[in-house]
């Protein structure tokens, strides 16, 4: 004998369908990535989240090596902050450059820092000051010499944000 639940619609299935009908809904909904995050408007001043990142190699996407001093190197979605992009933390007053990108700040309004011995990763929202912007299209020709996906991305976004940079 199959066991019903009381009244409505949900009353005349059987319990094990409503169950295995409720499973898949939470297996689909976890299965989803997020929608990305609104890109920044190109205000002076930006509320971003950092974190820290050390580089996997010597040199950056843009080619150049790693920098630390005055100005440091910064890892960001090209397509939201284009490669070339000079930034002041005010907290700390630090001046970063946008010179590499990874997956992890892709469809996001994240910078990772770098610092060659980062051992907090911890991300932190912060308000970033844009001393200046960064060239669209030389970012889209660094990264149409990339084939990596992230590259196409990466990309594929920044062209449809900034139509110059085809």
């Amino acid at each position: 004998m199959t066991r019903h639940h009381g009244g409505g619609f949900l009353g005349k299935l059987p319990v094990r369908h409503v169950s295995l009908t409720a499973l898949c809904l939470l297996l689909a909904a976890c299965g989803t990535t997020p929608p990305p995050v609104e890109p920044p408007s190109r205000d002076v001043y930006q509320k971003v989240n950092v974190s820290a990142y050390a580089g996997a190699g010597e040199t950056t996407a843009k080619g150049t090596r790693y920098q630390t001093g005055s100005i440091s190197s910064a890892a960001a979605d090209w397509a939201r902050f284009p490669a070339g992009t000079i930034f002041r933390v005010l907290a700390t007053g630090e001046l970063y450059e946008v010179d590499d990108y990874t997956e992890d700040v892709v469809g996001r309004n994240a910078i990772l820092l770098f610092k060659p011995r980062a051992a907090d990763h911890t991300e932190r929202f912060v308000t970033i000051e844009i001393v200046s912007w960064g060239s669209p299209r030389d970012s889209a020709v660094r990264l149409r010499e990339d084939r990596s996906s992230t590259a196409k991305k990466i990309l594929a976004e920044l062209v449809k944000r900034y139509p110059q940079a085809r």
